[in-house]
C-alpha cells in the first residue's frame, strides 16, 4: 500500500514537472506547404523585477497594406524551460488580412517569441 502511494506521488511529480517545463508555442489557423511567409519577427521583452511584461505585435505595420489572406500564424516560444510568455490573438488572424497578437510574460520573467505570419493570394 505504501509503495503504491509513493509510486503514485512520484508519477504525479514527474507529470507536474513536464507540464511546467514546456514551451508556450501556439499556432493559429493552418499552415500548408504552398503558403507564403509574409512576415517573421523576433519579439523580445526583458523581465522587470516582480512585474509582468507585455507587448503587442501587429501585421501589417502601421502605414502598410497586406493584400494576402492570412492562413496561419505560428508563435514559437524561445524559452523552452516553461518560463516564457503566452500569445493571445486579439484581432484578425486566419481568414483576414491583418493580425494583432498580445504577448505576455510570467511574473518576474521576460519573453522571446519568433512570430511567423503565413498567407496566400
Amino acid at each position: 500500500m505504501k509503495c503504491s502511494i509513493a509510486l503514485s506521488l512520484f508519477l504525479l511529480a514527474i507529470c507536474a514537472y513536464q507540464v511546467s517545463t514546456q514551451s508556450h508555442n501556439v499556432t493559429f489557423g493552418t499552415i500548408r506547404a504552398n503558403d507564403t511567409l509574409l512576415d517573421r519577427e523576433l519579439v523580445v521583452k526583458k523581465y522587470k523585477l516582480l512585474q509582468i511584461v507585455s507587448d503587442d505585435y501587429e501585421y501589417p505595420r502601421k502605414g502598410y497594406y497586406n493584400s494576402f489572406n492570412i492562413t496561419g500564424i505560428r508563435c514559437t516560444d524561445q524559452y523552452t524551460n516553461g518560463d516564457g510568455g503566452n500569445a493571445t490573438l486579439l484581432k484578425g488572424g486566419p481568414g483576414a488580412n491583418e493580425v494583432k497578437l498580445h504577448l505576455k510574460s510570467k511574473r518576474n520573467h521576460g519573453f522571446k517569441f519568433v512570430i511567423e505570419v503565413y498567407g496566400r493570394a
